[in-house]
């Protein structure tokens, strides 16, 4: 693609949400009735400007999807990049907080910082948080702030002890009936893998969230494109997980070409010219194909939205696929599928 004046380019994003627990017949009702084409995963594709940030991004998602931007959400790397970046201690992880990961206040008391939607137009509320130009304000996440937090949680704890973990203690409760959780020994919290920390203390949101002013095109790789060496970029994929509760999660990846776009006719090569040239124009992402429906909030994830579409189209109680109707009205789901570049 062409590269344009003041460095802004326009970067291909694929977003799959995607369930590790589908069963056959969950599967059978996305394809049927949630139009999507292999029944195990809802995508959109879409171009975003180059400087992007994963905040602006988390905004994009909730339009591209249906959600109503009212739960939790966090963006974090595959398990073996995580490891890798931290080494699994608690040096490795807080030495990168407020350079990468969000600092433990951020998570634990939801400081987002333009979260202020009440009323008019919700879908225009939410265009202009994707749209740039991107100007990120939230506190917790500006270094200075970042460092005092994670520096006086340190601080907080000099000497602690380590228990043994839960799954340790479970395997032993099978053989103890009796048995209580093991004191392991004490150490100071930077002293600590991570895995003793999470044993020992409970942090709401975990390590691994990212701050939200990264730029998604400084984390993310094109796929195949090499992440070993240190610094930017960190990985061929990431993940953005919402509602913790019903778990959605999303993988994402950046790809350098559009060819099976092309090839299967959801862009023409005119079509992809004018949308690369609007993403620049106009700041904002734009959405080139789309596979699925869009889903809805609190219906259990997508193994619940599979039993929701069974539940409105071959449930056997009329009365209740009716009130199942009018609830997914009243979240906004409209099972209409919509043209893939109005999506945003």
């Amino acid at each position: 693609m062409t590269e344009y004046e003041d460095k802004l380019s326009p970067v291909r994003l694929r977003l799959e949400l995607v369930s590790d627990y589908l069963s056959n017949e969950e599967k059978v009702m996305l394809k049927r009735y949630g139009e999507s084409s292999t029944g195990e995963s809802i995508i959109r594709d879409i171009i975003v400007p180059s400087d992007i940030t994963l905040h602006a991004l988390h905004y994009a998602i909730q339009k591209l999807f249906g959600w109503q931007n009212s739960h939790l959400r966090q963006f974090y790397l595959p398990d073996d990049v995580y490891h890798q970046l931290t080494k699994n201690t608690v040096k490795g992880w807080s030495d990168l907080v407020g350079v990468l990961f969000q600092p433990p206040s951020e998570g634990e008391h939801d400081l987002f910082w333009d979260d202020d939607y009440e009323s008019g137009s919700f879908a225009v509320w939410l265009r202009k948080r994707y749209t740039g130009p991107y100007a990120f304000k939230g506190y917790f996440e500006q270094y200075d702030a970042a460092r005092q937090d994670i520096e006086e949680m340190l601080d907080r704890f000099k000497e602690l002890e380590i228990r043994e973990s839960f799954s340790d203690y479970m395997e032993r409760m099978e053989t103890e009936e009796d048995a209580k959780p093991k004191i392991l020994r004490t150490a100071s919290l930077i002293d600590m893998t991570l895995d003793e920390m999470n044993a020992s203390i409970a942090l709401e949101t975990g390590t691994e969230s990212l701050l939200e002013k990264l730029r998604v095109n400084d984390v993310l790789a094109y796929e195949g494109e090499s992440t070993n060496e240190p610094g930017f970029p960190l990985s061929s994929e990431l993940y953005y997980e919402y509602d913790f509760g019903d778990s959605w999660k999303i993988r994402i990846t950046k790809k350098e070409f559009y060819d099976d776009l092309l090839l299967d006719y959801s862009v023409t090569a005119e079509e992809l010219k004018a949308f690369s040239d609007m993403v620049i124009a106009k700041h904002k992402p734009v959405c080139l194909a789309a596979d699925g429906t869009s889903v809805m909030d609190d219906v259990g994830g997508l193994s619940g939205f599979a039993s929701f579409l069974k539940a409105i189209h071959e449930g056997e109680d009329k009365e209740e696929a009716a009130h199942y109707r009018r609830w997914a009205k009243g979240m906004g789901w409209n099972q209409k599928k919509d043209v893939p570049k109005k999506l945003l």
